[in-house]
């Protein structure tokens, strides 16, 4: 129950009470209401007259118990009173308020529906008029009154639950309860209904003694004659005394008494009895019989009785031990297949996988699988279901099974009891699957050792072979065939070949496969957990969720596995509305008591007792390295190994294991008719593009296709995997290669920027050189690397200085050709200071004044210019102190030093014309250059140019 919700039911009005006005039959009467039912029985079984107790059925539902009283007063039976009758009354109330609401349920499905969809909620009756049907108030005065009281819906189960507890005011809600009740019968038998599957009769194989065919029962469960049910088979080596001689098996008995009718020497009949396998007495027979040349007619005239000689050996050797008759009545009323490689009429051709596969079809059932084995004229069986004609061994059996079971109604398990109670206790409603990729199955290849100085283990599954070996006394060369495999699938599937093959003798086979089995099993994992601590941390962070093993069902690993995908069995676990509990109950359960194909599970019981024994020795998952997978590799989730099946070779790449299919407890609900469950158990996974991982190979195919000028030829013969391979090789070298390309591209690019700056170095440095050779009186003008030889006119107050140049100068020169601007104009300045005598000796000298300093300019060295060359910020206001060439050097520092200003020259027509000053010496003036007009920003830079620091101010 939810004590978290509550559903609310008014009086007689509502659907859900027991006196709503709807028509129920029961005992050839019809009662207008369940209320009705309940009191007319009460009376009834009081004997009291009926013509008195149809009275009721006049009365309205909410005054039926009150004229119900009336008239057992009036009609007391003799000797009692209300007191004594108290205790009776109480108890056939309870009892006819729960039949009646059955019949109401049976009649009415909207009432069942409606009780249906109040789940697992509390159901309070609100009707104020009794206080023991209801609760002895109407919905709102018991509103008012909860908040009243402040309690919860918690607080009113409890309250329902302990009713010494409950407040005087709160009723006693029998009605709420009896509802409750019901729908708690009803889930249990929709569930029984969805679990429990339909039994049929059909016609066997023999007759009766009045002639009548032999009926068998049988049900959706398929069971195949191997693994532990390989003794039933009469191709199992079980020696047996018969009419005081001793036989091998069920052949050696027949063929030994087709020889002796034959006639034949005790040589001959020797070795048939010396023949150690079953399934090699027909090939030794056929061999000593065409040695002898008998003839093939009356070979078949005494085979005829081979049938007869079978079948009595087979019901010899059933009836006169205890075990085998168990072992058979296991089965429930599974259909029972020898699908041993002997005689076709006596076995089955078909495997386990195709049977499986059959069934399911809609359209193919149990009992048209027995009608294919019975049509020996094959008039209705389809021509691709002949070879399912035979089976005679399993029909002979069944119905041996059904004579036994008349006398007996128990079932052993097939494993050995395990203790479930402390695993119910714990688990929580939470599911983790498995499959047999995971790391918790025995096949999990992580080596481990039996002892700290042994030889290291494949895989858990190697330790399982190891002691098989040892308690089944396997010979030395099987056990080499077994362990020489490194796969663990490989040593698992050839351990239970040679079981199967070689037999071992009934009680050792029935000790490995009921308990020992499963203890190694248990032995190898603990091994596998103590010795990899990652793997230990992954089953410890399961919590108390229950494991659950998905794997095929099949009949040799049907206690092992739950028989069912994980998407199939979550859907059908959710639709059965099953809990963790439940399946484990069920799962502990013998399989004739279980539903068809529902495994056992013992192997994620085994894990879950593992986890618990780890936690109780105090084992903590966060003191554990993590294992670097992520949890879908962990589970193995959706992996193709779910269709791994021990007695069949599974190939994991194969693309049958994503497509496979088999019939499931899942594919039986769908078959009753629901299309919802029909689409889910019919989705199959998508099998991944394989991809070829030997690059020797890839590559030879490669150089193959490079080298062969025709390619259809030789792609037709490649593999769809090896192709793959061989595009990604292609791929990869494309990638690869366009990669190359793309690094030399930008290698050139590189190499080309470099030319380009150097080419432009060397340039100007051409050009400094030129105009070094040509002098400062070179008529071609100034250089491109240094300013023109300043002018020797004094300059008057109000005149304007000199152009500048009009060729580019290199970065950073600029600054230079002003300092020794302002240098040249102090020098006139001082030249005009001085006296005449002074002047006049310079000029006798032969040297004009300003000669030094522009004979000092004229001796400039190019500069490469650097990145340091301009300056920024505060920095740019700054201007380092040149020291004065001159020799007045106190009047220099009296002198500030002004930055020019960064403004285009100005234009000719704008400035004004220098008046001419007398000079001492007459001196040829240098050529007025006009300025060169401004920049435009997105003008490119001819090769060798280099913008000066004042132009990139300017723009």
């Amino acid at each position: 129950m939810d004590e978290d919700k509550i559903v609310l039911i008014g009086n007689e009005t509502d659907l859900l009470h027991s006196g709503y006005n709807f028509a129920i039959k029961a005992e050839g009467k019809r009662f207008p209401s369940s209320v009705h039912f309940t009191h007319h029985a009460i009376l009834a079984s009081l004997k009291l007259p009926d013509p008195i107790i149809d009275e009721l059925l006049c009365t309205t539902s909410s005054d039926v118990q009150q004229k119900a009283m009336v008239i057992l007063q009036e009609n007391m039976p003799d000797g009692h009173d209300l007191n004594t009758l108290g205790g009776y009354l109480m108890t056939s109330l309870h009892s006819y308020s729960l039949q009646g609401l059955r019949l109401r349920a049976e009649h009415d499905k909207e009432f069942e529906r409606t009780l249906m969809k109040t789940n697992e909620a509390l159901l309070i009756v609100c009707d104020e008029k009794n206080a023991q049907v209801g609760i002895g108030m109407d919905d709102k005065t018991f509103m008012e009154w909860m908040a009243k009281e402040k309690a919860d819906s918690r607080q009113i189960s409890y309250w329902m639950k302990h009713q010494h507890t409950k407040p005087s005011d709160l009723g006693h809600n029998w009605l709420g309860k009896y509802l409750m009740w019901l729908r708690f019968e009803t889930q249990e038998k929709r569930k029984q209904g969805l679990l429990q599957r339909e039994t049929f009769l059909v016609p066997g194989i023999s007759k009766e003694k009045d002639d009548k065919v032999a009926m068998i029962s049988i049900n959706d469960l398929l069971i195949c004659l191997e693994g532990i049910f390989r003794p039933l088979s009469n191709y199992y080596a079980f020696p047996f005394e018969m009419k005081g001689e001793r036989y091998r098996s069920v052949e050696h008995y027949a063929y030994e008494k087709l020889f002796n009718s034959l006639k034949l020497d005790d040589k001959a009949i020797e070795k048939i009895q010396t023949t150690p396998v079953p399934l090699d007495v027909p090939t030794v027979a056929g061999k000593v019989l065409r040695s002898l040349e008998i003839s093939a007619e009356t070979i078949a005239e005494k085979t005829t009785k081979m049938d007869r000689w079978r079948q009595s050996a087979m019901k010899h050797k059933i009836y006169h031990n205890e075990y085998l008759q168990q072992l058979l009545l296991s089965t429930g009323s599974a259909i029972l297949v020898d699908t041993s490689i002997g005689d076709p009429v006596w076995t089955c051709c078909a495997s386990e996988t195709e049977l499986q596969h059959l069934l399911t079809k809609p359209y193919v059932t149990p009992q048209k699988l027995i009608g294919f084995m019975l049509d020996g004229e094959q008039k209705t069986t389809p021509k691709s279901l002949r070879h399912l004609y035979g089976n005679k061994s399993g029909l002979l059996l069944m119905e041996l099974r059904e004579r036994m079971s008349i006398h007996t109604t128990s079932r052993i398990p097939l494993l050995s009891a395990i203790n479930t109670a402390p695993l119910k206790s714990i688990v929580t409603p939470n599911v983790i699957c498995f499959t047999p990729e995971s790391v918790f199955h025995p096949l999990y290849p992580a080596e481990i050792r039996c002892s700290h100085d042994g030889p290291p283990l494949p895989s858990p599954a190697h330790y399982v072979a190891t002691q098989a070996a040892k308690l089944l006394n396997i010979n030395k060369e099987d056990t080499e065939y077994i362990l020489d495999e490194t796969s663990s699938i490989q040593c698992w599937q050839r351990l239970h070949e040679v079981i199967e093959l070689r037999g071992r003798g009934l009680e050792l086979e029935q000790t490995w496969w009921m308990d020992k089995r499963m203890q190694f099993i248990k032995e190898s994992l603990q091994l596998l957990f103590d010795q990899h601590p990652p793997l230990l941390r992954c089953l410890l962070d399961t919590g108390d969720s229950l494991l659950v093993y998905c794997s095929r069902f099949s009949s040799m690993d049907a206690e092992l596995s739950i028989g069912m995908r994980e998407m199939d069995f979550r859907w059908w676990m959710q639709e059965v509305g099953m809990s963790t509990q439940t399946l484990i109950d069920m799962c502990s359960h013998p399989m004739a008591f279980r539903p068809p194909y529902l495994g056992g599970n013992r192997l994620g019981l085994i894990l879950m007792e593992l986890r618990r024994e780890f936690v109780l020795q105090g084992v903590f998952p966060q003191q554990l390295p993590e294992l670097q997978l992520t949890p879908d590799s962990i589970l193995g989730t959706n992996s193709p190994s779910e269709n791994f099946m021990t007695s069949e070779h599974f190939d994991i790449l194969q693309p049958w294991n994503y497509t496979a299919l088999w019939i499931n407890p899942l594919f039986l609900l769908a078959k009753d008719g629901h299309p919802e469950a029909m689409v889910q158990c019919t989705r199959i996974k998508t099998s991944p593009r394989m991809v070829t991982i030997d690059d020797e190979k890839v590559t030879e195919m490669v150089q193959n296709l490079v080298t062969e000028e025709s390619h259809d030829a030789t792609l037709g013969r490649i593999a769809a995997e090896d192709l793959r391979a061989v595009f990604m090789k292609l791929c990869g070298r494309l990638r690869t290669k366009m990669e190359t390309l793309d690094r030399q591209a930008m290698e050139i690019a590189m190499v080309a920027m470099e030319t380009h700056r150097l080419q432009s170095i060397r340039r100007s440095l051409s050009d400094t050189n030129d105009r070094s050779e040509d002098g400062p009186s070179s008529s071609s003008g100034p250089s491109i690397s240094a300013p023109p030889v300043p002018s020797n006119r004094p300059r008057t107050p109000g005149s304007h200085p000199p152009s500048s140049s009009s060729y580019r100068m290199p970065a950073g020169r600029e600054r230079d050709r002003d300092d020794d601007r302002d240098g040249r104009e102090r020098d006139r300045e001082r030249d005009s200071r001085l006296p005449s005598n002074a002047s006049s000796s310079a000029i006798a000298a032969g040297i004009a004044p300003g000669s030094a300093s522009s004979s000092r300019k004229e001796r400039m060295e190019y500069k490469i210019p650097t990145t340091s060359r301009r300056k920024f910020g505060k920095d740019r206001e700054r201007v380092p102190e040149k020291s004065s060439m001159s020799s007045d050097r106190g009047r220099d520092k009296e002198i500030p030093s002004k930055k020019r200003p960064h403004t285009s020259p100005p234009s000719r027509k704008t400035m004004p014309s220098s008046p001419k000053k007398t000079a001492p010496t007459p001196v040829t003036p240098a050529p007025v250059v006009p300025p060169k007009p401004k920049r435009n920003p997105d003008e490119e830079l001819s090769d060798g140019e280099i913008l000066s620091t004042d132009e990139e101010d300017n723009n």
